[in-house]
Order: structure tokens, then C-alpha cells, then sequence
């Protein structure tokens, strides 16, 4: 097929996109009409999504065959920590204005972007050289590629909220006078001595436990399991979205064959409620488009300014923002996917016994390639706006990013297309 042909599908593929993010933009939504959208989008349609695309596309030996998928998004982000980190220093970015550009280019858009633009391929007519088989068919395909970007989303918003916000966490002022430090000693001696009586009273208790007829090992290791279980739980209770437990849920449904096969099978009050939760998880790709496009109105329009909140926060020069800026764009749209299609392809070519899964299916190519290539995630400015700082350098990232990534995806994803084609060939 000619390299024209691919542009072609890439295009109209965007202009989907393009038409209803840019209705979202014309609207203007507000932000609590849009923190209106965001709360049932999370809580409700994209569980709802990830739950049928999961359980429908996936089977136990596919998730088995999808452990690199974790390892190649790590990799991926390495290269783009790398980028921006020496690509910082050269240009002299300030240190907090960098750390800002490293989690733009690490954590990429997948939801809002993949989705929509993989069923705009898979309704392309000219999109049969993606199918598995000739009994694969388009929307199965595109069921496939939705749940292999799930995985990556997941994860993506997981080191987001805990990785991205650490390294974006500035250091804390240590001028704040006298008292401030009289005050942080206090409360340290406070602290000490809280914990040096908390250790008598449990030595004390561990000796008189030790002492009794009826001591046992169970006696004096469950005080240890109970704190410990209820300090990992207090960890990763932050993480435990509706999201991430639509994923557990739907990946321990696909672990036992015979449970999937009692939900999927038609005719049973079983397939009738997947069916109802199938018919929500449609209604997240048009309402995450809308919700895009007016988050991007919001951004672009606001006048915010850096709140200090103890915090050190260096004053970024537009010559900087620019730079840093052009850090960005380059890195996710040009560093990051040439290396994850070399190394795709150079495991195709050379390792292909490693993931068979890469070879059967160009869907998982595409996918992984066009997540490498999307732009910065939106959440970003929620970063920013949590910790009270960048808000404005982070709304010029995204809008610059998501206005120029109409233009270089459509290029960026007519390659992958013909990539994609080479593979299956």
C-alpha cells in the first residue's frame, strides 16, 4: 500500500479527534463543570471501559505474553528522563522549571489520544493489514489495542501521583528564623521522646509477654504483622483508584478461564450486566475528548500565578519557557518514539522468540508506538497546581503541545502505520 494511504488514515483518524476536542475547546467549559466531568469520568466510565475491553480482548496466556509492557514503558521513560535532564543543563533551565519539562515528557497522554485514534483506524476500510487473522475482525482489533494501552495507562498514572509528584516537590525554605527552627526542634525532641516511650512500652510489653507461661511466636510477631499490614495499606491506599481496581478486577476475571467465559457468554443475566457496563465505557472516549479540549480553553485563557508556600521557586525567564518548551516537543514527539520503534523493531527482526505476542499482532506495535509519540498528559497542570507552582509554564507546555501534535502525529502515525505493515508483512 502506498505511504499516501497511511497518511490518509492517519489524518482522518485525527480529524476525529481533532472535531470533538475542539467542540469541547468552543464550549469553554468551567472548571467545576469540568471537575464535574473528570469525577464521573474516573469514577464510573473509564472503570467501565477498562473493565469490558480488558475481559473481552485479553486471555490468560495474551497477559502472560504482556511482560515486557511494563519494562519497555520504564525504558521508554529512562530515555526521556535522560533527555531532559541533560538537555536542561545544556540549555541552563532552572533546576525546578526542568524537573517540570522531565515529567512532560515522561508521562505521556494515553486515555484521551489512543482510544479514539485506534477505532479511527480500525473503521478505516484500508486497515486489514492491523488484523491478527482472517477471523480477527477491525473492532476486535481495536478492543485488543485499547486493552494493551490500558496497561500502560494504568502505570502511567500511578508513578505520576507518586514518583512525578516527588520529583517535582521542591525543597522546603530553611530561613524562616529562630523560632521556626526552635519550634522544628521541639517538635523533633517531641517526636523522639513519643518514640523512645513507645519502644519502653513495647520492650516492656515483648518482656512481660516472654515471661508468660502461654508466650508464643504468634503472641509476639502479630503487633509487627498489624502495624506493618496497616502501614503498607495506609501506602498504597492513595493508588487504589477506581481505575486501577477496574483493572485488578478485570485481570483476576481473565485469570480463570471459566469465570470470563460464564460473564461473556450470551444469554445469561451474566453478559446482560457486562453489557450495561460495556454501554457506560463507550461514553468515555467523546466525554474524555470534551473534557480535553475545555481543559485545554481553561489552560490557555487562565492567569495564574506561582505561590511561594514555603517553597523555593525560581522566576523562569521567557527565553527559558521557550527552551524548555522546545525540550519538550522534541523529546516526546522525536526522541522518545524514534527509540521505541527502533527497539520494537530491532526485537522483531532479531528477537522475535522473546514476545511472540509482537510478532502475531501489529495491533500491540501500533499501540505501544503511538504511546510513545502522544503528548504530554494533561494532569500535569494538576501536578503543578497541587503543589502550587509552574501553573503557568505547565498550561504553556500543554497548549503548545497538544496544538503542535495535531500536525506531527499525523505524520508520526502514517510511519507506525507502514512500520506496522512491515511487521506483518
Amino acid at each position: 500500500m502506498p505511504f499516501l494511504d497511511y497518511v490518509i488514515i492517519s489524518t482522518q483518524t485525527l480529524c476525529r479527534v481533532l472535531v470533538i476536542g475542539a467542540t469541547g475547546y468552543a464550549i469553554a467549559l468551567k472548571k467545576a463543570e469540568l471537575k464535574a466531568l473528570a469525577r464521573v469520568n474516573i469514577a464510573l466510565l473509564t472503570p467501565a471501559l477498562l473493565f469490558t475491553k480488558i475481559t473481552k480482548s485479553l486471555d490468560r496466556q495474551m497477559l502472560l505474553e504482556l511482560w515486557f509492557v511494563p519494562i519497555m514503558y520504564v525504558l521508554l521513560g529512562f530515555v526521556g528522563l535522560f533527555w531532559t535532564q541533560y538537555g536542561g543543563r545544556v540549555l541552563g533551565l532552572p533546576m525546578g522549571f526542568n524537573r517540570l519539562c522531565m515529567l512532560a515528557v515522561y508521562f505521556s497522554n494515553v486515555n484521551s489520544i489512543l482510544i479514539p485514534m485506534v477505532k479511527g483506524i480500525a473503521s478505516s476500510p484500508d486497515s486489514e493489514f492491523l488484523l491478527r487473522d482472517k477471523n480477527d475482525t477491525p473492532m476486535a482489533m481495536a478492543d485488543r489495542a485499547i486493552a494493551y494501552g490500558m496497561l500502560l495507562g494504568i502505570m502511567n498514572n500511578l508513578l505520576r501521583w507518586s514518583v512525578g509528584v516527588a520529583i517535582m516537590k521542591p525543597p522546603v525554605l530553611s530561613s524562616t528564623g529562630s523560632a521556626s527552627n526552635a519550634s522544628m526542634a521541639t517538635l523533633e525532641i517531641g517526636d523522639a521522646s513519643q518514640n523512645e516511650t513507645a519502644a519502653v512500652s513495647e520492650a516492656t510489653q515483648l518482656l512481660a509477654a516472654s515471661q508468660s507461661p502461654q508466650c508464643s511466636t504468634r503472641n509476639v510477631s502479630a503487633p509487627f504483622l498489624k502495624t506493618a499490614s496497616k502501614r503498607i495499606w495506609q501506602a498504597v491506599r492513595p493508588c487504589m483508584t477506581p481505575p486501577l481496581c477496574s483493572v485488578l478486577v478485570a485481570v483476576f476475571v481473565v485469570c480463570i478461564p471459566s469465570l470470563q467465559h460464564a460473564i461473556l457468554e450470551k444469554g445469561t443475566y451474566a453478559f446482560s450486566v457486562w453489557s450495561a457496563v460495556d454501554i457506560c465505557g463507550e461514553a468515555c472516549v467523546p466525554l474524555t475528548l470534551l473534557a480535553l479540549g475545555g481543559q485545554l480553553s481553561v489552560d490557555r485563557h487562565a492567569q495564574t500565578d506561582d505561590h511561594d508556600d514555603g517553597h523555593l521557586v525560581e522566576h523562569v525567564p521567557n527565553e527559558k519557557q521557550n527552551a524548555g518548551v522546545v525540550l519538550v516537543l522534541l523529546g516526546r514527539f522525536l526522541v522518545v518514539p524514534i527509540f521505541s520503534c527502533a527497539v520494537l523493531y530491532g526485537i522483531h527482526q532479531y528477537a522475535s522468540w522473546l514476545i511472540p505476542l509482537l510478532r502475531n499482532d501489529p495491533a500491540l506495535f501500533l499501540t505501544l508506538a503511538i504511546v510513545s509519540a502522544t503528548p504530554p498528559a494533561v494532569n500535569l497542570l494538576t501536578v503543578a497546581q497541587q503543589l502550587g507552582m509552574y501553573e503557568t509554564e505547565a498550561a504553556r507546555i500543554l497548549s503548545t503541545a497538544y496544538f503542535a501534535g495535531i500536525f506531527v502525529m499525523s505524520i508520526e502515525v502514517s510511519v507506525f502505520l507502514w512500520l506496522a505493515s512491515l511487521i506483518h508483512a
